[in-house]
């Protein structure tokens, strides 16, 4: 092939999620033989933009909430860098990349579909359906996703390509001794991750068992509301937050259990690295979890919501130390051979190509 296809990533987020894992583990696994990469930011200075210039890929960011005009002069960045395809992710880069795509008439304009979105006003679906026809593919990782879109968005389901995430499956480590049994949460510190349902979990297990120590990984704007929940519940001293961690898989050879509390997910990256390191966990029913999970052989899933499935699910795996071991190995096995970023990275740069190839045509 002779020149490289330009692909220019538009992101509408500046920290670290899930979200932005899969865009690092993506960006770093395509073939740079084919592909260039070029990112564009719109939601400021952060530790994912950082991270991504420690990856030496290029990037301009803007803030378009703290000035709004830099929706010109990303404009103008965009049409200097020539992308063949803008590829956008998170709701207000989705609508912004069709609107960019459509006045720089770029060659391919990518939609990324995160999660459900039960957020969303009557206004966002709005928004989609008045810029629907500017892009050429939604890339859900969700087939739960692709469904809301259907019926809300009012997207023709041929315009829907699903590609669950996927990870890189670390070497499985030894688990650290403890005294105690450690039960993890990971995520950003929002309302879509229900942690004040694991908190009053929590609370239900440790009336039972003692021994025990609860963890919460990430960082976020409900970081107070948390704390305040915690102390409200006099569980201060069996509650560990650590803020942002870079290497989740340090705290995954602590953890015995993992709870995913969310209200609402797409295909939830934590779950897919907690059981890929073979942590046995514990799910609400929500988003592409029920695909993920086979309830009660490799995983539990819980009704969304409800503190005393979670507790419950807890205190059985607590009690059943082979229990924790067998569901914890056929988790491991299920992402491995299902979730891995070799297929999801496989999956992108087809359609990349396919786009690429189909515009060539038409031009």
């Amino acid at each position: 092939m002779g020149n490289k296809i330009k692909i220019g990533f538009l992101i509408g987020s500046s920290e670290i999620g899930g979200t932005e894992k899969m865009i690092l583990t993506l960006s770093k696994n395509l073939d740079k033989n084919i592909f260039d990469i070029v990112f564009f930011c719109i939601k400021g200075q952060g530790k994912f933009t950082n991270k991504i210039k420690d990856e030496k890929f290029k990037i301009y960011v803007t803030n378009f909430k703290k000035n709004p005009f830099s929706f010109i002069s990303l404009m103008f960045y965009i049409k200097k860098e020539k992308v063949d395809i803008l590829h956008s992710f998170l709701f207000v880069a989705n609508i912004v990349g069709r609107i960019y795509g459509k006045i720089l008439k770029i060659k391919g304009v990518i939609s990324s579909q995160r999660s459900t979105d039960p957020w969303r006003k009557w206004y966002h679906w709005l928004f989609d359906r008045i810029t629907k026809n500017f892009v050429d593919i939604i890339i859900s990782n969700s087939y739960t996703a692709r469904e809301v879109l259907v019926k809300k968005g009012k997207i023709p389901r041929k315009k829907i390509k699903v590609i669950p995430n996927g990870i890189e499956l670390p070497e499985k480590k030894e688990k650290i001794d403890k005294d105690y049994i450690a039960i993890g949460a990971i995520g950003n510190l929002r309302k879509a991750k229900g942690y004040f349902y694991y908190i009053e979990s929590a609370k239900l297990v440790i009336e039972k068992f003692k021994n025990v120590k609860f963890y919460i990984i990430g960082e976020g704007e409900m970081r107070e509301a948390i704390l305040k929940k915690i102390k409200k519940e006099n569980l201060e001293e069996y509650f560990i937050l650590t803020g942002y961690v870079e290497n989740v898989y340090e705290y995954l050879k602590i953890f015995d259990i993992f709870v995913l509390s969310s209200l609402w997910e797409g295909c939830p990256v934590s779950l897919l690295e907690s059981m890929g390191y073979g942590v046995p966990s514990i799910a609400t029913n929500v988003g592409d979890v029920p695909y993920i999970i086979e309830n009660g052989k490799d995983g539990f899933i819980v009704e969304k919501g409800n503190s005393e499935q979670i507790a419950e699910k807890i205190i059985k795996l607590i009690k059943d130390k082979n229990l924790r071991e067998e569901i914890g190995n056929k988790a491991r096995e299920k992402i491995k051979k299902y979730y891995s970023f070799e297929t999801m990275v496989r999956a992108y740069a087809s359609i990349y190509l396919e786009e690429f190839d189909k515009k060539r045509i038409k031009c």
